[in-house]
């Protein structure tokens, strides 16, 4: 049956728009959400009385004013909380508890199963998770959901995991999977575009509207932010870029195609470089560790995946003009190295950006940007409808 518009319903939204302005603005006097909100001053008062009753907000003490009493200061209560966040990478399973403000209170990382194996690695995924909920502080709300970051196409609005050719994974259907394991609420979206969501609630995207997030471990993923709404597309596949053509005749990919970005671009274009070049086959850590220690091969293999990083960025540059591109998951480690040669292959680029209009940084969450989205996937969804 639909809702209608009764006193008890408006009450919730009103208290859902308070709410979330206190989370998105604090600190923030009540006159503020007053103005901000269009609710009168008594509906603000009473709301926020219920809200620091029930420990979602807090006295921050009293703020500045030139003239008269000097307003007293609202608080988001993080700690009210606790969601789950996770990555399901390749290999490897990390996994991490957060605060309802995105602090991290614990985090965890396994070597996954045989990723062939579907539901054994479920069921690992399903363990670690009840692993880090056991281990959580106690709090008010207790532990509100959790969110999992897959790297591959994910129809966000039923949790299944369309096609993800690196983990060998087709219509798979995580959410219901997982919700046989944890009862608790389960979300599912693409690794890059929970990265995505992490830097504009929590880091270098948060005062900007439109930027672009690029997830480069074993393939690349991008999430997209444009006018501060994260873009998933008609069937929340959008942002594959990582599958864009750089070699018409180039090297085979796990999706099919030949000549795809992440072949030339990712950390697994790092390793098979570096291969080439030395004979040895090395992991990421360790061609990293090289690099720094100025080994030549390493050195060329790191220069050969920037200038096709490079290449792909300021193709996306010129289709959807950002303001920011955020490097994350395992090559934040290599922005130093990196970003320089992006910076020079986007100045040089056919429409002539300005560097100086788009800035290229790695993400400030660094690994865990993954894990901190996917846990604020839970977060937003929570405080979304109204607040009871």
């Amino acid at each position: 049956m639909i809702r209608t518009g009764d006193q008890a319903f408006i009450k919730e939204l009103n208290k859902s728009i308070t709410i979330n302005l206190i989370r998105r603005r604090s600190p923030i006097s009540r006159s503020q959400i007053s103005v901000e909100s269009g609710l009168n001053k008594a509906t603000v008062s009473s709301l926020i009385d219920e809200l620091i009753s029930e420990g979602l907000v807090i006295e921050l003490g009293p703020g500045h004013s030139s003239v008269g009493r000097r307003p007293v200061m609202l608080g988001f209560n993080g700690s009210a909380g606790h969601t789950i966040g996770v990555e399901l990478g390749v290999d490897y399973v990390r996994a991490l508890s957060t605060d309802l403000a995105g602090n991290i209170a614990l985090s965890e990382e396994t070597k996954s199963p045989d990723a062939g194996n579907i539901q054994e690695t479920i069921a690992s995924l399903a363990n670690l998770v009840k692993e880090i909920i056991a281990k959580t502080p106690p709090s008010r709300l207790g532990i509100i959901g959790a969110g999992i970051g897959v790297p591959g196409m994910v129809d966000f609005s039923n949790g299944t995991v369309l096609n993800a050719p690196n983990l060998g994974w087709f219509n798979v259907p995580l959410k219901s999977y997982l919700e046989t394991h944890l009862n608790i609420p389960i979300f599912i979206d693409n690794e890059a575009n929970t990265g995505t969501l992490a830097e504009k609630m929590f880091g270098h995207g948060k005062q900007v509207s439109n930027f672009i997030y690029l997830s480069v471990s074993t393939g690349i993923g991008t999430g997209i932010m444009i006018n501060d709404n994260l873009v998933r597309g008609s069937h929340g596949t959008a942002g594959e870029f990582g599958h864009m053509v750089v070699e018409t005749q180039g090297l085979r990919c796990s999706c099919g195609n030949r000549g795809c970005l992440e072949m030339y671009a990712s950390e697994k274009a790092l390793v098979t470089k570096y291969q080439q070049l030395s004979g040895r086959t090395l992991p990421t850590p360790e061609i990293i560790s090289l690099l720094s220690q100025g080994d030549a091969m390493a050195f060329q293999s790191v220069q050969s995946v920037g200038q096709y990083l490079g290449i792909g960025i300021n193709n996306i540059i010129n289709g959807l003009n950002p303001t920011l591109v955020i490097i994350g998951n395992h090559f934040s480690t290599l922005g130093s190295w990196v970003i320089p040669q992006i910076e020079q292959i986007i100045g040089n680029s056919t429409l002539r950006t300005p560097p100086s209009q788009v800035r290229v940084e790695v993400a400030s969450l660094g690994r865990d940007a993954t894990s901190v989205g996917a846990a604020a996937l839970a977060i937003n969804e929570y405080f979304a409808g109204p607040i009871h």
